[in-house]
């Protein structure tokens, strides 16, 4: 992929376009399997009595919301994002909940998170990490931020290893997803970014080697769906 694709404004301006519509997209193009993987996600964090979890690229807080609900009644939860419009919609999701003492959400860059080393029990990013131009800076500044002993947790959507697979899932993205996200969204050419996104994107093995580069240890992976997506999990030192 062009890596001029990934600049920050163009991402940061293509969720805000579909961010009225973004829960519906991801129910209808995961055939409503998105919800699974996030529980399964949220629940390979750390558990505390007076847990504090950083959600990166928190969107419309469906992350941050799944922590709450697994979690004590003690624990807090931070969601960054750097899209305004998409922060819009979390915040309004936390409002009806009747959260918002329990989740903060604020507007921050996962390349430059602005809070101080050892803050947080852990850090989640779900689908958000393959949309950062430097992700292993992103990933860097997860751990800096999670103190010693702590989990970064990564749900990706992953390359397919699986032949048989390979070929109908390719044509899904390429052909019928963008069409299906530009018709429920109503903004043309919203989702043709999303397929080369997902397809360029390393596969488990190679982003578990991605991962622990960064410094992170421990590194493990499970494979969900026949492995259209994988949630890592890796540990501060």
């Amino acid at each position: 992929m062009d890596k001029s694709a990934k600049d920050p404004e163009k991402i940061r301006s293509m969720f805000s376009t579909i961010a009225p519509r973004y829960d519906l997209l991801n129910r209808v193009l995961s055939l409503g399997i998105d919800r699974q993987w996030r529980k399964f996600a949220v629940s390979q964090l750390p558990s505390g009595e007076k847990s504090l979890f950083l959600d990166v690229a928190t969107g419309t807080c469906d992350v941050a919301l799944e922590i709450i609900r697994q979690h004590s009644a003690e624990t807090r939860v931070v969601g960054v994002d750097f899209s305004e419009g998409m922060l819009k919609r979390g915040r309004e999701k936390v409002r009806e909940a009747e959260l918002e003492k329990r989740i903060e959400v604020r507007f921050a860059d996962v390349t430059a998170l602005p809070f101080d080393d050892n803050r947080f029990d852990a850090a989640i990013i779900a689908f958000g990490i393959r949309n950062v131009q430097d992700f292993k800076k992103g990933i860097m500044e997860m751990g800096r931020v999670v103190r010693s002993g702590g989990n970064v947790v990564i749900l990706e959507f992953t390359s397919i290893q699986n032949p048989f697979f390979k070929v109908p899932y390719r044509f899904y993205l390429t052909k019928v997803l963008p069409f299906i996200g530009e018709f429920i969204s109503g903004k043309k050419g919203a989702y043709k970014y999303l397929p080369s996104s997902m397809l360029e994107f390393p596969g488990p093995e190679e982003f578990k080697k991605e991962m622990e580069q960064t410094g992170l240890i421990h590194v493990l992976y499970h494979r969900l769906s026949l492995g259209i997506a994988a949630v890592h999990i890796g540990t501060v030192p």
